[in-house]
């Protein structure tokens, strides 16, 4: 929702990247102005879909994404990632509330958020690349035993970047933002059960609910696989930069 056909733009990386990286599953753009968008069928509005998606990209700002939101949870959507910032993450009350709405219209329809202010996730095992990060154009990705879990983009791309460039693979790479639903410890504990994972790395910016956090470690443990998992903001310099979500 929000595609462009600039494949530099936040609304248009993501259906690059799908192409590119050998997506197998059918991809729909939202965009009431265009018909084709990267060579993808677009459709005027969430609900002109031809079928219900699996998961739903946001790239619109303010109200439109919390609107589109509201769409998704409506047509039975199991999965939105909300690239668009402008919540929770600046403090104001309106970016609170906002934030809230969305998550309050998700809940009620059983749809899961990742986000907003959300960088996106990304499985090069599978292709599903659902990301705006240009760090997967200046690094090509290599499908590998590594997973990434991150609250902060930053964090998911630079440890990526490091890895490939030591010609290890990676095939999780994913980013929750403000994790205002989906959190990084959740995430993690779904990454965990990858059964070809050798090293999870988990970067973390606040632990709301230590419960998911325990269980994730329980699935790692269980299997073997080890964590290493790095908790910011525990200086005030580094409080101040975990204020960004």
């Amino acid at each position: 929702i929000g595609a462009s056909e600039n494949p530099d733009k936040i609304g248009g990386r993501p259906l690059a990247y799908l192409a590119k990286f050998g997506f197998r599953g059918k991809v729909y753009a939202v965009n009431p102005k265009r018909t084709e968008t990267q060579g993808f069928p677009t459709f005027p509005s969430v609900d002109a879909l031809p079928e219900v998606p699996d998961a739903a990209i946001v790239a619109v700002p303010g109200n439109a994404a919390i609107d589109a939101v509201e769409q998704l949870a409506r047509i039975g959507v199991k999965l939105c990632v909300v690239m668009s910032s402008g919540f929770a993450e600046t403090g104001t009350a309106e970016g609170i509330a906002g934030e809230a709405r969305m998550r309050d219209a998700a809940r009620a329809a059983g749809m899961r958020i990742v986000g907003p202010n959300s960088q996106g996730l990304a499985n090069f095992g599978t292709g599903a690349v659902l990301s705006f990060s240009s760090m997967y154009t200046e690094v090509p990705p290599m499908d590998g035993p590594v997973g990434i879990v991150s609250q902060s983009g930053a964090m998911s791309v630079v440890p990526y970047c490091l890895l490939r460039r030591r010609g290890i693979g990676v095939r999780h790479s994913h980013a929750t933002g403000n994790d205002c639903d989906i959190t990084v410890a959740e995430l993690a504990g779904a990454v965990a059960e990858d059964p070809d994972l050798k090293l999870l790395l988990l970067y973390l910016e606040s632990v709301t609910d230590p419960a998911p956090l325990a269980e994730a470690a329980r699935i790692a443990h269980a299997r073997g696989l080890p964590i290493v998992a790095l908790k910011s903001g525990r200086t005030a310099a580094g409080q101040q930069a975990a204020k960004s979500h």
